[in-house]
Formats: structure tokens, sequence, C-alpha cells
């Protein structure tokens, strides 16, 4: 199997990765719907996690009406919504963000996560230089959206070597990284994916997401298109 393959069923098996693309990437805002997941996927979903785009939890000032919710009811269940739209540059992320939503009603306290899968020295994508960029939202209310900067958010760095949560492992007290950091590390890093990410770990959360910002390009879930 090729390296770059090999990497993509370890880490997201629903995913066939795009090369990476140019600095600035696709603008504009892009609906996301059942019918038109515009690249993204359901990745590296364990147990019995599960993702719905919905009204029910309603969505934030300008994201119309719905957004995607997630649910994690066990401890080891695991759900993602990841795009590799997103391939290209890191520098890209400086100017980003999404917002999301905790449900009152969850037996958890957190918020879903956000991960960027990037290859540390860029080119031909090998196993070694996978790593899994995590940032970890803080605590906050429940029931009201909050915008969370990924530009300016500390992320762990973690080698996705075989099938490591890099979720648990930033969650529980993982070193954080500016993206001027890493990119000082890895120099000739380039993005292969993003997206959200809701557990390993937690247990009873039922969370939403909703206009995620990259660049000059905005998700918006809905249910449904507009007619």
């Amino acid at each position: 199997m090729a390296a770059a393959a090999l990497a993509a069923t370890v880490l997201y098996p629903a995913l066939a990765f795009a090369a990476p693309g140019g600095l600035f990437g696709p603008s504009g805002t892009t609906v996301v719907t059942p019918e038109a997941a515009n690249r993204f996927a359901g990745t590296f979903d364990t147990g019995q996690g599960g993702r719905e785009f919905t009204e029910r939890l309603g969505a934030p000032a300008d994201g119309g009406t719905g957004a995607l919710e997630l649910r994690t009811p066990g401890d080891d269940d695991k759900v993602q919504f990841i795009t590799d739209e997103l391939a290209g540059s890191l520098e890209r992320f400086r100017e980003s963000s999404y917002q999301s939503l905790r449900d009152p009603a969850s037996e958890a306290g957190a918020f879903p996560s956000f991960q960027i899968a990037i290859d540390a020295n860029g080119g031909e994508l090998e196993p070694r230089d996978l790593y899994l960029l995590t940032f970890v939202p803080p605590a906050g209310p429940a029931g009201v959206w909050t915008r969370f900067d990924l530009g300016s958010a500390g992320w762990c760095t973690t080698h996705q070597i075989g099938r490591v949560d890099a979720y648990r492992e930033c969650r529980d007290g993982g070193a954080r990284r500016s993206l001027d950091e890493i990119m000082d590390a890895f120099p000739d890093v380039s993005v292969y994916a993003a997206g959200v990410n809701q557990g390993a770990g937690n247990a009873g959360l039922v969370g939403a997401v909703d206009l995620i910002r990259v660049g000059n390009l905005t998700y918006d879930f809905e249910p449904s298109a507009a007619p």
C-alpha cells in the first residue's frame, strides 16, 4: 500500500486525500447538507457516536436555521466530520474559527474540538510525517453559541502512530503550541484535512457546530438546501 494511502487508512479511513492546494484556497460560503456534503466525511468514528444535520439546537447569528449535531453517549465513542477541501497551507488557519454549542441536557461539560491533519515535511505524505493538531475548547456555558478563534489558539501536536487518540492526549494535559511555533518547528508543513471532532472521552455529550471559517471560506451546516 502506498504511504499516503496507508496514512489515510490509519487516521481518516473514509477520505481519499486531495493534493495540498494553494495558500488562500477556496472562498465564499458553502452550505453543507446531507445531500451536499462538499467532501466532508465521517472519518475515524467509533462506537455509538453519531451526527445529524438539525434545527433542534438552532444556529448562531448568520448561520441559517440549523447546525451539525454531534452525540457521544459512551466514553469510548468518537464522531468526526472532516474535509480535505482545506488541504494546503497551514498559514490559512491564521484566520479561522468555528462556533459551537453544548446542549444544556448534556451530561458532559465539554464542547466539540477541532483537528487538523498535517504532513510535517510537506511533499509526498509518509506515515512517519503524519501529525494531528488538536484544539480543545475551554469550558463555557451550555445553551449558548460560542465562537472559538483557531488562529490564536493553542494546539496539541500528536505524532499519529497507529490509533493513538490525539484528542484524549490533548484533553488530559498535552502541551499546547501556537500556529507560529508549529510552523517554525515544521517549516515545510502542509495540511491534508481538517474539521470537528467529539470524543473519545466525552460520554453523554451532545454538542453542535456551525460556521467553520478557514481563510476566506465558511461552511454553514443546514438540514437541507434552501428551496
